[in-house]
């Protein structure tokens, strides 16, 4: 009795050894063709792929998919732009196929040509680039990029652009719950989330600023920013300006549900809820609590966008409301408006706004 249940047991695991086999093999092939229908799908649309190595692997427990020296180029398109990386690895597993994850290895660069017809470059390089999307009815509705000591080089740019960790994630929600408010902003969206994205950074290192009077390290931030109402519809041939004047019109806001910032003196936390009125100028709030503000107030002086009595109101208004509810990092309640073409923080204006086109 005990040999035939052996028996039985193992003829049990050669089975699902096969059908498993058979099943991660069906997959692989899968990958295959759709690979090829999308880079054929691509091409039609005068975006062209290169490689010199397409290898799925990953068996028995992922399907893994490397792609080496990837370019693509998009020479059809103004400036003619190119992407290239020495290595693609995309990762999926077959018993959870609403997730693909992916990293990329070595350096990447990106070329365009400019107004000038000159050719211009960047290149990015990390420790680690991790990328997952989220996938939901085989329709992707989470993001996530994720950078290990990232750097970046230009052309365009005086300098590196490195940081500890850099973060991006993004995600739709289809008109889903509104976020909970801040309690100390007091802002909340004024319609359900669309879209979110948030953005995360750790000890950045920015090129050198011209009249940076917070210097050019960055401690840390965060930002989320939301799409309330309907998503700003892309039509070939529109212009930006019609774009987001038909979002506006339509309803259309942007939530800043999280803006936390520590940059030198500067240590903030913010809320916010902007769109654009009919001249394209900036429309909205945005409060929360601020401490150093003074090198930025001192800084607006200096440039000639503020003059010296603004700054003196504004500096009194700060330091009478600090006497009473200044909390534990320093910081004090602050509002800002937008509005009429004007920056002002309470009846003081502080600014001016231009059209974004």
């Amino acid at each position: 009795m005990k040999s035939r249940r052996y028996l039985y047991l193992t003829l049990f695991v050669i089975v699902a050894i096969g059908v498993w086999t058979a099943y991660w093999f069906t997959l692989a092939s899968q990958v295959r063709e759709r690979a090829r229908a999308f880079i054929d799908q691509q091409t039609a649309g005068g975006v062209e792929i290169a490689f010199t190595n397409f290898d799925v692997g990953g068996y028995p427990y992922r399907i893994e998919a490397t792609v080496d020296n990837l370019t693509i180029s998009m020479p059809r398109q103004p400036g003619k732009p190119a992407f290239a990386v020495p290595r693609l690895v995309v990762l999926g597993l077959p018993w959870n196929p609403n997730l693909v994850v992916a990293r990329i290895e070595g350096d990447a660069v990106t070329r365009w040509t400019d107004a000038r017809n000159e050719e211009q470059r960047a290149t990015y390089r990390a420790e680690s680039t991790g990328l997952s999307v989220g996938l939901e009815g085989g329709q992707p509705k989470r993001f996530a990029l994720s950078m290990d000591r990232p750097r970046l080089e230009s052309s365009l740019l005086a300098g590196p652009v490195s940081a500890k960790v850099f973060e991006i994630h993004a995600r739709l929600l289809d008109g889903g719950p509104v976020p909970a408010s801040d309690g100390a902003a007091g802002n909340t969206p004024t319609a359900p989330l669309s879209m979110e994205l948030a953005l995360d950074g750790e000890a950045v290192v920015l090129p050198p600023l011209p009249d940076a009077v917070l210097g050019n390290e960055i401690t840390s931030f965060g930002y989320t920013v939301g799409l309330a109402g309907p998503l700003p519809r892309y039509l070939p041939g529109t212009a930006p300006r019609d774009m987001i004047g038909a979002w506006a019109q339509a309803g259309g806001t942007i939530e800043l549900t999280r803006a936390e910032t520590r940059w030198g003196s500067l240590n903030s936390t913010m809320t916010g809820s902007f769109s654009v009125d009919g001249e394209m100028r900036l429309l909205g709030a945005m409060s929360g609590r601020v401490g150093g503000l003074e090198p930025l107030i001192d800084g607006a002086v200096a440039q000639g966008r503020m003059n010296p009595g603004q700054a003196q109101s504004i500096k009194k208004a700060l330091n009478a409301i600090g006497f009473i509810t200044r909390d534990a990092e320093g910081r004090v309640p602050f509002a800002l408006t937008f509005q009429d073409g004007k920056v002002s923080m309470g009846p003081v204006q502080v600014g001016e706004l231009r059209p974004l086109f």
